[in-house]
């Protein structure tokens, strides 16, 4: 079973487009950063703020070996638990109570995607930030996200070659943006194991939590098949400050 993850954030017109991915030092993870920055993709966005995102690649095999940097040993991952031993931001997941059925993959999709805000809401709330009030724009054009990565099957914030940002600004929203992206299989693709994949990576942390937000969108989707991998859930989680 595979994880993958990505991050991306769109910020004030004063700013410059650079990438911000790196492993978060879990031993069950293997980061690769992927430089996402297209000359036709910059051209297009000079009307719109300019951006930083990041790009990073895991994957997770249970009861396998993994190594983190490629030419160094390898790290035997037992089978037995979805979470990293000792996991740094494991008191920032909600609990069964406080966000039910987060560690369900065959909850319905809109189940699962309220126990994401949630969740989301719940770590925000443990960093000391606000919550993020879900709006309708922003789930649609998650959704439109999720449609173009499966048609193109093109895990990317750019899939089928596309602005990150373009079905929000074709939507009328031009106010800073942001987007964290993350497939697996089987029951690492349910909310609670997203969430944490998210939070064990650096760029994707950072942008889960930054203060500047005050909305948030989210769509999953599930997979027959993506790539070689099979039964995948595709989240994808985007930001606003309106």
């Amino acid at each position: 079973m595979g994880i993958e993850d990505r991050d991306w954030y769109r910020h004030d017109t004063k700013t410059t487009r650079s990438q911000d991915g790196g492993s978060s030092g879990i031993a069950i993870v293997a980061a690769i950063v992927i430089g996402l920055i297209v000359a036709g993709v910059a051209k297009r966005q000079l009307q719109a703020p300019p951006a930083t995102y990041g790009a990073e690649r895991k994957t997770h095999s249970l009861g396998t070996v993994v190594s983190m940097v490629p030419g160094l040993p390898g790290i035997r991952i037992g089978g037995d638990s979805l979470y990293a031993k000792d996991d740094p931001w494991k008191t920032y997941l909600a609990d069964e109570q406080t966000c039910p059925g987060s560690e369900r993959s065959d909850a319905s999709l809109t189940e699962q995607a309220a126990t994401m805000v949630c969740l989301v809401n719940y770590a925000r709330n443990r960093r000391g930030l606000q919550p993020l009030t879900p709006i309708e724009l922003l789930d649609g054009t998650s959704a439109l996200k999720a449609e173009r990565i499966v048609r193109c099957r093109d895990f990317n914030h750019d899939a089928c070659g596309t602005d990150p940002a373009g079905d929000a600004r074709a939507a009328g929203y031009l106010s800073p943006w942001g987007e964290n992206l993350y497939i697996a299989g089987g029951p690492l693709g349910s909310p609670r194991l997203a969430l944490d994949g998210w939070l064990n990576s650096d760029g994707h942390r950072r942008n889960l939590f930054r203060p500047e937000w005050r909305t948030q969108g989210v769509a999953v989707r599930k997979l027959d098949t993506f790539g070689r991998e099979s039964d995948m859930t595709l989240w994808i989680n985007q930001f606003g400050e309106i």
